[in-house]
């Protein structure tokens, strides 16, 4: 996939939450009712190439701290529930700990 192939894909999944993700009423309410939705399903479909095959790659691995991107929010979103917290933490670089706090931070919000 080229780099111009990933960035129009994150695009078109930033897009999406955008327009229905940020103005949907039960957003915060569960997680669960992300998951059935078909704009969050759509969104798993256009992100999910992006990150097959980097279980191994050490930019994942480093452990991150500071400040949480809008892309890393978005992927805990997208895959919180769908793949373990050890893959999760794997690819965000950030420690399982640390992947809970945020979670419950944006469910709070």
């Amino acid at each position: 996939m080229t780099k111009a192939e990933k960035r129009r894909r994150r695009l078109q999944a930033t897009q999406i939450y955008d327009r229905h993700c940020r103005q949907c009423p039960k957003v915060n309410s569960s997680l669960s009712v992300c998951r059935e939705c078909p704009y969050q399903q759509r969104m798993q479909e256009l992100t999910r190439p992006l990150w097959e095959g980097n279980d191994f790659d050490p930019y994942f691995l480093s452990h991150r701290v500071g400040q949480w991107s809008r892309d890393e929010d978005l992927y805990i979103l997208n895959h919180y529930g769908v793949l373990p917290l050890e893959t999760i933490s794997a690819r965000t670089g950030r420690s399982v700990r640390a992947i809970l706090k945020r979670i419950e931070e944006l469910q709070k919000a």
